[in-house]
């Protein structure tokens, strides 16, 4: 299968991975375990530590911090010496892990590790003092201050124990390894705002940072490690990729600002389908959705519920008649569902391919699902290089682009196969079924989140309606994609646990806000 990241990641994609290991089953607290553990090691190695040389390990209130603590619980293990400075409150360390590993430390290791907390400015300074009046001779430094989270000036007492950091390098020549990333520098940019730790060494966990460059003054030299991060974490999407996209209103938002979605479709023989696609746009708690329909069930779409916003044209089916006013509140959506109900006529053929041309120029972002995925099989060109999520099952793509993609059972070579696709028609396309594959010609997820319960009528019109959803709440196309179809999957199997395996689509659409909680 195509390689589909970059050799260097940002500091998002790697909080990503790290929640979606979890998800896999892998708890944070490993990865933590395998950091400390890998990073010890490497110093071990390549500055010939042993009992004779004592370490100075500097730790923030965050995971740098954390890791701090494993490296220093397996230095001690090896006979070597080494004080940890905590800069910061104890009772304000961040996360779960890091508080885990300073509790060991403090509780049980005092005989092997010597610690101290200096939670001001004038504790650095008075330290400092102690060191040269003392003549403590420190043979390494570890900063474990700030990781990847840094923005804006650095405050006290970070800010002090920085200066500590490179005063002592300067001045008593000791060698300086930061953990992943160099105190006080950006790990996207390389960019330092404020200031930050000069590093002999930074060894970095996984993969090497965006900003991280051995040509940037403050870094000599680079070390990846691995620390337990598998390829699953990268390949299948996870709780990892969903929570970015979870958008959070402004505190003083107004009605609108949180997405505007438009759903086009329906036709005499199908209401249900685009009431399913809005009404999960209503439930995700998109602002505002209007639902244009025919006329011949638009009081059938109203009669569902009073949150139902319907717009309708004349007929039985959509038509050129109907374009005008379409366009109108397409301008007026941030994203746009086309497809679910629509029916194959030739006169709506037409239509759509008319608002396909003007979504080009335009550059709307939008959805095409059901049967608006056989009215494009003839114009398939309208699409390259369009803001379009594509939502076909197995068979709704062959009769797209004539193409036998590879077994469920093969999963490389169906994920080449659904990238060569999405690369050649140059949009995003969630390929549906027992596992989702969801490409946009360059990046590759799978999806694997769902059971066999949910194939029932409905269920796609669900997922069409949860990419629009991401989509309209400020997601780009591929993300929106991905995050559809694991919280669609996720959904399905809360609803199973819940109420047992018989259930319906309007299950699904009224379990949308419980199953994102449970996610949280």
């Amino acid at each position: 299968m195509e390689r589909f990241n970059s050799e260097k990641i940002s500091s998002k994609q790697i909080s990503i991975l790290d929640n979606n290991a979890e998800w896999l089953g892998i708890p944070k607290s490993h990865l933590m375990e395998c950091a400390g553990y890998s990073f010890a090691m490497e110093i071990i190695n390549k500055y010939h530590l042993d009992h004779s040389k004592l370490v100075l390990i500097l730790c923030g209130i965050g995971n740098n911090g954390g890791d701090g603590f494993v490296i220093a619980r397996h230095l001690s293990s090896m006979g070597i010496i080494c004080k940890i400075i905590l800069v910061g409150n104890p009772e304000q360390i961040r996360t779960n892990e890091a508080k885990l590993n300073w509790k060991i430390i403090t509780n049980s290791l005092k005989y092997s590790i010597e610690y101290e907390i200096v939670n001001d400015s004038s504790k650095i300074k008075e330290y400092y003092n102690k060191i040269s009046e003392k003549k403590i001779k420190y043979y390494l430094i570890v900063d474990g201050l700030l990781g990847t989270g840094i923005k804006g000036k650095i405050r006290e007492p970070i800010s002090s124990a920085i200066d500590l950091i490179n005063n002592l390098r300067i001045e008593q020549n000791i060698s300086v390894v930061s953990i992943d990333v160099p105190s006080g520098l950006d790990p996207n940019t390389g960019n330092i705002e404020d200031k930050a730790v000069k590093s002999n060494l930074v060894i970095t966990f996984h993969r090497n940072k965006k900003g991280l460059d051995i040509e940037n003054e403050y870094i000599d030299e680079i070390i990846i490690k691995s620390i337990g991060i598998p390829e699953e974490a990268n390949l299948f999407v996870g709780r990892g990729d969903l929570l970015p996209t979870l958008k959070i209103r402004d505190f003083n938002s107004h009605k609108g600002e949180f997405g505007r979605m438009l759903v086009i479709g329906g036709s005499k023989n199908y209401s249900g389908a685009p009431a399913y696609s809005s009404l999960t746009g209503i439930h995700f708690g998109i602002d505002l959705v209007i639902t244009y329909t025919p006329q011949v069930i638009a009081d059938i779409l109203r009669s569902y519920s009073p949150n139902m916003i319907v717009r309708s044209s004349p007929g039985d089916w959509l038509n050129m008649n109907s374009y005008n006013e379409i366009l109108l509140l397409s301008n007026w959506a941030n994203a746009i569902l086309i497809g679910p109900g629509l029916g194959e006529e030739k006169e709506t053929e037409e239509l759509l391919v008319n608002l396909l041309k003007k979504f080009r120029d335009d550059k709307k972002s939008f959805v095409l699902d059901a049967d608006a995925l056989k009215l494009v099989k003839n114009h398939n060109e309208l699409l390259k290089g369009q803001n379009c999520i594509l939502t076909p099952h197995e068979n709704e793509l062959k009769i797209m682009t004539q193409t036998k993609i590879s077994s469920y059972k093969e999963i490389s070579r169906r994920g080449s196969d659904v990238l060569k696709i999405a690369k050649k028609l140059g949009v995003t396309i969630l390929l549906k079924g027992s596992y989702d594959y969801i490409s946009n010609g360059k990046l590759l997820k799978i999806n694997k989140t769902g059971c066999p319960e949910m194939a029932i009528g409905g269920t796609g019109d669900v997922l069409a309606g949860l990419c629009t959803s991401f989509l309209a709440t400020g997601n780009n196309i591929f993300k929106s994609a991905c995050s559809g179809a694991f919280l669609n999957g996720y959904i399905g199997e809360y609803i199973k646990e819940k109420i047992g395996p018989r259930f319906t689509a309007m299950n699904i659409i009224e379990n949308i806000n419980n199953s994102i909680l449970n996610l949280l």
